[in-house]
């Protein structure tokens, strides 16, 4: 479907960071690259306000979203509603694949860790993706999936790992390890609670670290 192609190639390109916030989305350049009419265009445009990674400014246009304090609050305090659920159904549905993906996904977050050098953060923040995707899969739950699906992507999440150091990272991986060995056992309630606090923790380091960012600039 032309709609869905589109969104799906807009949405990529935003989580990548290939457009800056405040970049504005013009109907009629994007219908000549995508070679169709400005009505499946306007309807992806609309899926993307939708998701929160585009605005709309009257009479202006639609924009790639910016991120303020209360955004970025907003937006943890559903994952931390959200995914521990999630994580409670993954302990109770997970298979024996599932749960060998997680410890795989946990040991390459491992060796980026242990390798460090300038690419650890990208490996790092791939392997975390990767093992929050992977939960989801677990828990299958197609609606959760789709709730939590552009959360976990947000672009302001996935930059976040370049202000992390490698404590923070090995905090990170200790708690996926906690999670995972919850969900291995079955233990439904030890699994939501091991991901609250994980994405508790987080929150709170990535307003310290954003906080520390801001005095220095």
């Amino acid at each position: 479907m032309a709609t869905e192609r589109i969104y799906e190639t807009l949405r990529n390109r935003i989580i990548a960071g290939q457009y800056e916030p405040g970049t504005q989305l013009k109907e009629e350049p994007l219908s000549r690259e995508f070679g169709l009419s400005r009505t499946p265009v306007r309807a992806s445009l609309k899926r993307l306000v939708e998701d929160g990674l585009a605005v709309v400014e009257a009479n202006r246009g639609v924009f790639i979203a910016g991120w303020t304090g209360w955004d970025v609050e907003e937006m943890f305090s559903l994952r931390e509603l959200l995914e521990p659920h999630a994580a409670m159904l993954a302990a109770q549905r997970a298979t024996p694949d599932d749960v060998q993906q997680l410890h795989r996904i946990n040991e390459d977050m491992a060796r980026a860790i242990s390798q460090g050098g300038e690419s650890i953060q990208v490996r790092v923040q791939a392997a975390n993706k990767e093992f929050h995707h992977q939960l989801l899969d677990a828990a299958r739950s197609q609606r959760l999936k789709s709730m939590l699906f552009t959360l976990i992507d947000m672009p302001v999440i996935t930059r976040s790992f370049f202000l992390y150091d490698t404590a923070d990272f090995a905090r990170s991986l200790q708690q996926h390890l906690d999670i995972t060995y919850a969900v291995q056992i079955g233990d439904g309630e030890l699994a939501s609670q091991a991901m609250k606090t994980h994405i508790r923790m987080a929150y709170r380091r990535f307003m310290a670290h954003r906080a520390e960012s801001t005095v220095e600039k």
